[in-house]
Formats: C-alpha cells, sequence, structure tokens
C-alpha cells in the first residue's frame, strides 16, 4: 500500500513539473486567432458529422435497403430505423469517457475526437454495405455528442466575450455546412449513387484539423490551473473533501430525483412537456426522406433546398439566444415551439405543393434551429433551475431519458407504419407525429410551468411553484 502511494506521488510530482511548464509558457498575440480559426473548422467537421447522414438518408436507404436487399423503402427505412437501436449501447460509454478529459486535459480528447469524426466519415464514405456504415456512424455520433471545441470556446475566453465569441464560432459553423450542397452539386454532381463521395472531403478537413490541433493548440488555463492545485492537495486532503462531497450529494440519483421531481410542479409540469416536445423530435431525423419519397424532389431541387437550410437554422438559432437573455426562460420555449411548428408546417406544404426548394430549405433549416432552441432551454437550462443543488445533475439526467425515451418511443410508432402506408404519405405521417407533440409542450409550458430566469441556484429548493398548502405541509413533515 505505502510503495503504491509513493508511485503515485513520485508520478504526480513529474506531472506537477510538466504542467506548471504549460502554464507559465507564453503564447504569442496571434495565438487565439488561429486557435479559434482551428475550433471554427473543428466545429464545422463537428455540424457536418452530425447532419450529414440524415440529409443522405433517402440515399443510404435506397443503396443499402432497396438495391442491396429487394426491399421497399418504407420497410427498408423501418429496419434502418430499428438497426439504429443497437448503437444506443454505445452511448453509456460516455459515462466512462467523458470524465477522462478532467484528468488528462482537454487537448488529448480535442485531437482524439475530431481523429475519431474525421474516421467516421472515412469509413461511411468507404461502405459498400450497412455493416461498414453503421460502424462509421455509430463512431461519428459518439465522437460529436463531447463537443470538446466548445469546451476550448468557454475556456479560452474571458467572462466578457465568452458568449460572444461560442455564438460566432456556432454561427460560422453551421453556415460551414453549406460545404454538403456544394459538394452535392460538385462531387456528386446530384447523383444519387455518388453521395459516399460526399462524405470524403469531410473526412479530409477532420483529419488536418486533428493533426493542427495536436501542432498548434495548448492546453486550456482554466483546465491547467485546476489541475495543478489538485496535484499540490495533499492525498489525506483530496480524501476528506471527497468524502465530504459524497456526503453532500448522498440524496442524489436518479430514482430519488424521479421521486422528488413527481413531488413538485413545476419539474411535474416539465416532464410532462418533455414528453410531448420530444415526440415531435423525429421531424429533425427525417426531411431527406420527405423531401425525396414524399415532396418527389430531384436530387438538384434537394441541393437547392439543402443551401438554405444552413441559413435558416443559423438564423433562428440566433434569434432564440436573444429571446432567451431579453425575455426568459419560458417565453423562449413557448416563442420557439411556435417558430418551430411554423416552419414544420411551411417546410411541408412548401415541399409537398411544390412552391420552390429555397423556401423548404429554409422552412426545415428555421425548424431545426427553432426546435433546438427550445429543446437546449428546457433541457439545458430550466430542469437545472427548478432544481435544488443536492439533486440538479440527477434531474438533469431524466431529461436525457426522456429525450431517448421518447424519441425511441416515436421511432417505433413510425417503424410500424412506413411498411403499411405509401411513400406520398409519409411527409403527412411525421407532420402528425409533430404537431400535437409542439401543441402539447407550449399548452404545458405557457399554463403550468413558472419562469426561472433570474433565480439564485444556491438557494432553489424545488417547491417554489407548489401550492402553498402544500408547501406547508411539507415544512410542517420536515419540522
Amino acid at each position: 500500500m505505502a510503495k503504491n502511494v509513493e508511485r503515485l506521488q513520485a508520478r504526480e510530482a513529474k506531472e506537477l513539473i510538466r504542467r506548471e511548464k504549460q502554464l507559465d509558457a507564453r503564447s504569442n498575440k496571434f495565438y487565439l486567432i488561429y486557435l479559434f480559426m482551428i475550433l471554427s473548422l473543428i466545429y464545422i467537421t463537428d455540424e457536418i458529422a452530425s447532419t450529414i447522414s440524415i440529409q443522405f438518408q433517402a440515399n443510404i436507404v435506397t443503396e443499402f435497403f432497396v438495391k442491396n436487399m429487394g426491399m421497399e423503402y418504407g420497410a427498408g427505412l423501418s429496419l434502418f430505423s430499428a438497426i439504429g437501436f443497437i448503437s444506443y449501447p454505445v452511448t453509456l460509454l460516455i459515462i466512462f469517457y467523458r470524465p477522462l478529459a478532467d484528468k488528462f486535459g482537454r487537448k488529448p480528447f480535442l485531437v482524439i475526437n475530431t481523429l475519431c469524426m474525421g474516421l467516421g466519415l472515412f469509413l461511411v464514405y468507404l461502405s459498400k454495405d450497412i455493416y461498414v456504415y453503421m460502424i462509421g456512424g455509430t463512431l461519428m455520433g459518439f465522437m460529436v455528442s463531447h463537443d470538446m471545441q466548445c469546451v476550448y470556446i468557454l475556456e479560452c475566453s474571458d467572462a466578457k466575450s465568452r458568449a460572444r465569441n461560442y455564438a460566432i464560432v456556432k454561427a460560422v459553423a453551421i453556415l460551414g455546412t453549406l460545404l454538403v450542397p456544394l459538394l452535392r452539386a460538385t462531387l456528386m454532381q446530384n447523383v444519387s449513387e455518388r453521395w459516399h463521395v460526399v462524405y470524403l472531403v469531410p473526412a479530409i478537413v477532420g483529419f488536418v484539423m486533428s493533426l493542427f490541433a495536436l501542432l498548434f493548440a495548448k492546453e486550456t488555463n482554466a483546465f491547467l490551473t485546476k489541475r495543478i492545485e489538485y496535484l499540490k492537495t495533499p492525498i489525506e486532503e483530496r480524501e476528506q473533501r471527497s468524502k465530504e462531497g459524497r456526503e453532500q450529494n448522498a440524496q442524489g440519483g436518479i430514482l430519488i430525483a424521479v421521486k422528488f421531481a413527481f413531488k413538485h410542479r413545476q419539474l411535474r409540469f416539465l416532464i410532462i412537456a418533455c414528453c410531448c416536445f420530444y415526440l415531435a423530435s423525429l421531424g429533425t431525423a427525417t426531411y431527406s426522406t420527405v423531401m425525396a419519397k414524399s415532396a418527389l424532389m430531384t436530387e438538384e431541387e434537394i441541393t437547392l433546398a439543402l443551401f438554405l437550410y444552413p441559413v435558416g437554422n443559423a438564423l433562428f438559432t440566433l434569434i432564440s439566444g436573444f429571446v432567451s437573455d431579453k425575455f426568459g426562460r419560458k417565453v423562449t420555449i413557448v416563442a420557439m415551439s411556435c417558430s418551430a411548428l411554423t416552419c414544420y408546417l411551411l417546410f411541408i406544404f412548401s415541399g409537398m405543393f411544390k412552391w420552390t426548394p429555397y423556401l423548404t430549405g429554409f422552412a426545415i433549416g428555421g425548424f431545426m434551429g427553432s426546435y433546438w432552441g427550445a429543446g437546449d432551454t428546457i433541457g439545458g437550462i430550466m430542469f437545472s433551475e427548478s432544481s435544488p443543488t443536492n439533486l440538479r445533475s440527477s434531474v438533469t439526467v431524466i431529461n436525457t431519458l426522456l429525450n431517448g425515451v421518447m424519441g425511441g418511443l416515436a421511432t417505433v410508432i413510425t417503424m410500424i407504419l412506413l411498411p403499411i402506408i405509401p411513400e406520398s404519405m409519409f411527409g403527412y405521417m411525421y407532420l402528425g407525429m409533430t404537431v400535437p407533440g409542439l401543441v402539447g409542450a407550449i399548452v404545458i409550458m405557457w399554463l403550468f410551468v413558472g419562469e426561472t430566469r433570474g433565480l439564485d441556484l444556491k438557494t432553489v429548493t424545488g417547491t417554489e411553484w407548489d401550492k402553498p398548502k402544500k408547501v406547508k405541509e411539507e415544512q410542517q413533515d420536515g419540522e
């Protein structure tokens, strides 16, 4: 035991010297400029890896299931959705993978994540069957969930410019997805069978940016400061702090959080609103099929639509941020959910009635920006601001579970319907799930959920929105 402690102390002493040298190393005055250029290109790769398979859904199903397996498109899309569930267990590795950046630093994982995103894109480019495609797609899906470039942006910016820098890089990344329709029009030449080649360029960008990050990005000062403080803390004191932390969070845990949430009005109605909201999530992943099979748009028309998709997405993402800062969380969710509903209706009608591909693309981009603007607010902010400190982390897990469960339920419903309804009706089927979900979320948020902006998170108890009689009873029980 004593030898193990000595080895640990010797290893940490060497790391402490290395970390202090990294912290003391001076950056030249142009460092932040080229760092943010690298981060912007990595973010573009991330955004493309997040959306490219959605944008080529119709091409993927047609090649791997219709042509290779002789299936009808609806049955092939249903099977493709079912196969997607296989990758769900891989996401559980996030529990072990994500905390590693707090121990080993941000830079190694900025490099690894970007490299693996590029590798996933390259595997899809090479894929000749669904098995290789799923390996590449799963690798991309796992890596894009970590957003290490976002951590870099936040930790390399001062408090005053943090939100501005993040918004600028995010907007650049969304607009950077214009690369996809540009490649459709040039390398792919709007030929459906050539969809693989579009994956090659972002894959190369991912490989190059991982190399640039390795050579030119430095570890963040925020991590180095925190890590050095940890390494200088005696092992006995760390153990004591760890013990105190466990005692402080003893009331935590997902089951206790669920029980607490259903006992209190605010969290209870947030859960109900999320159930409705995430029922509409299929609209974010199926617009390629709607355009290709229900609206019968040609590859050229889909390419034109995708040129306007990032514009609508970026615009409504910026609007969401402005509304949240100006008017609060509840108004943001209601307003952006109404915007998402309007944009999706416009997308369906513009596509189905052959108005113009530019309007169709702008509308689905506006839907995406509005939907995730509302989703990030309800899931990332309101759940946290409506929970007491000792349960906050556990309560936010409820939102993640609801997203998976309701999205999975919606997928199962469509898996049953897709093989038995005509392809021309797919758009109306997705509309039939999106509209009730968003309307339900809007009504519940407006009537039953309270505003949380401006609350002191240190003093929130979760009972602030309960009826006075119930609060009084709980206080008496506590006495």
